[in-house]
């Protein structure tokens, strides 16, 4: 399967310097062929008869550009540019690659356009220029890399190589073969550079693997302090502590509103590129450790199905006011979703994403209906309630955990359509689920552990 592993590069000074200076290129180069695909289309559009459409905005009458498609493609940008200084600067595949991206970003604009008049979109924009003197990617594909003494050689065009101070290398990670590198990209980020190696290690996704049970299923219901809470058919719950998560943003969020007192929303620096850099590595250490662990308790449960509650766009627009906003928005659970269906390819879990309404309302124990989102019919009134933070009260009075309860009901939305199995999910572990702090818990140890346990013959699990 195909995957990119991103590094932090570690260049010297001299290596740095090139680097730079190759996406600095890189970057013009794009504006360049921006630049270019503009003109050519407004060219067009002049020759066309009533391409100007006038409308009016607020007391104004305003003229434009009707909206056509941009008929510039790849093969004319690289055969307009070939002699501009930023594309000889670059190798010449390399050069290839950052104009196969405006490139594809003209395919993209064509495809809006069509939507646009099909009323589904507002009226798209052609790609707009990067920052002047900013970077840019710069991409080898495999045939512009040069393999010997254990790591890559990246072409360098005829016009920069004389300038050398150095011999310029990619190292190759110990845990990476040579042979598996497909493609390798350099790119800018937060003030530093890292590489992103895109890799094919021959494995290929597991449709059905004969060591799950296809009728036992993990569910998992996301929220805040309780970032995500599990139950499982086998008679289990757990939840994913998310206090840190929650103070991790409370941080960056202090730290960004400390740096822009008294300036203007869109003032940035040096210091708000360190905190923004430092924020994102923790909240995607915590992505990779949340699915990791999510997957490691479905291989030591022998569970064939994972299935997880989520409403698309439920956080666009939302308005639970300043603090709850700051702890819930800004929490990626999208992000551990789609990682989760990355890891789910390679152990022949299936993954299955189904909309959450109603399933905090209804009672688990009680068999309430669960509408979908917009149909719940008239009437319709849960047997139980939840009688304070993290309690709900069945219709006979039990008291179970609401967010088990929640995520219990996820389940039994798709239990059906997955034929599982929910005889031994009950009220005793729905009450005292246990809490997994991510931080200190989690060992290579155990990960090794769950592989090796799924390995082990059926019916016997190792904790």
């Amino acid at each position: 399967m195909y995957r990119t592993v991103p590094i932090k590069a570690k260049f010297t000074e001299e290596e740095k310097i090139f680097w730079v200076d190759q996406c600095s290129q890189a970057n013009s180069l794009i504006n360049s062929a921006i630049y270019h695909a503009k003109q050519t289309h407004y060219s067009r559009l002049e020759q066309t008869d009533d391409a100007l459409t006038t409308y009016w905005r607020g007391d104004e009458l305003r003229y434009s550009w009707k909206t056509y498609k941009c008929r510039t493609t790849y093969p004319e940008l690289d055969k307009v540019l070939k002699d501009n200084p930023h594309y000889k600067a670059m190798a010449a595949q390399s050069a290839q690659q950052t104009l196969k991206t405006v490139g594809e970003s003209i395919t993209s604009y064509n495809g809006l356009v069509n939507a646009y008049y099909k009323g589904e979109v507002d009226r798209p924009s052609l790609p707009k220029y990067r920052k002047r003197g900013g970077l840019a990617a710069v991409t080898f594909p495999r045939q512009a890399l040069n393999y010997k003494y254990g790591c890559f050689y990246p072409s360098i065009s005829r016009n920069t190589k004389p300038h050398l101070l150095t011999e310029i290398t990619l190292q190759l990670p110990e845990f990476i073969d040579s042979d598996w590198v497909k493609e390798v990209t350099v790119r800018p980020c937060f003030g530093e550079l890292w590489i992103d190696w895109v890799i094919d290690d021959g494995k290929e996704p597991i449709g059905n693997n004969p060591k799950l049970d296809y009728t036992q299923a993990w569910s998992f219901d996301h929220g805040g302090t309780n970032w995500l809470t599990g139950v499982s058919t086998r008679g289990k719950s757990l939840i994913i502590d998310g206090r840190k998560l929650k103070s991790m943003n409370q941080g960056y969020c202090r730290l960004v509103a400390k740096y822009k007192q008294g300036k203007s929303n869109f003032y940035w620096d040096a210091n708000l590129d360190l905190v923004q850099l430092k924020r994102n590595n923790q909240m995607r250490d915590a992505v990779n450790k949340a699915a990791r662990f999510i997957i490691n308790q479905c291989l030591n449960d022998r569970v064939g199905n994972l299935v997880i509650g989520w409403n698309e766009g439920q956080k666009n627009g939302s308005n639970l006011g300043k603090r709850s906003n700051q702890n819930f928005v800004i929490i990626p659970t999208k992000r551990l979703i789609d990682r989760l269906k990355q890891l789910c390819l390679e152990s022949g879990i299936v993954l299955t994403i189904t909309e959450e309404a109603y399933t905090s309302k209804a009672s688990f124990l009680d068999g309430d209906s669960l509408p979908k989102y917009g149909e719940k019919p008239e009437g319709w009134k849960a047997s139980g309630e939840r009688v304070q933070r993290g309690l709900y009260k069945s219709r006979d009075g039990w008291l179970i955990n609401a967010d088990c309860n929640g995520s219990a009901n996820i389940m039994r939305k798709v239990a059906t359509q997955l034929k599982l199995n929910l005889a031994e999910v009950g009220r005793a572990f729905l009450t005292v689920p246990q809490r997994i702090d991510l931080f200190s818990r989690l060992s290579k140890a155990y990960r090794k552990r769950s592989e090796a346990s799924c390995l082990q013959t059926p019916g016997v699990t190792s904790f």
